[in-house]
């Protein structure tokens, strides 16, 4: 082979191991790409918890709302409240 055939390949090659240097690591690269997808499957998490959350709140609401035993229940276990004609028995303790 040539000598200046030899030089094109190599100088074929290098431009080669340029553009995959600048497609992996340049601006919007496949680093870059990599490292997005990261952070939208973590924050597509984060609005899965908090989805749940949501419901879990709102399915609270709506039993605050409708279901009167619930909200005697956290009267007396939360606030520590007791019905009109219930008598308080306090224990010492020793």
């Amino acid at each position: 082979m040539e000598m200046k055939a030899k030089l094109i390949i190599v100088g074929g090659i290098m431009i080669l191991l340029g553009f995959l240097v600048v497609i992996g690591m340049g601006d919007r690269g496949a680093v870059d790409l990599y490292d997005l997808r990261q952070e939208r499957d973590r924050l597509q998490r984060g609005n899965t918890e908090l989805e749940e959350k949501n419901q879990e709140r709102y399915r609270t609401v709506e039993r605050l709302r409708n279901d009167m035993d619930f909200v005697e229940d956290i009267a007396r276990t939360e606030l520590g409240m007791t019905k009109e004609d219930e008598v308080v028995v306090l224990k010492k303790k020793e």
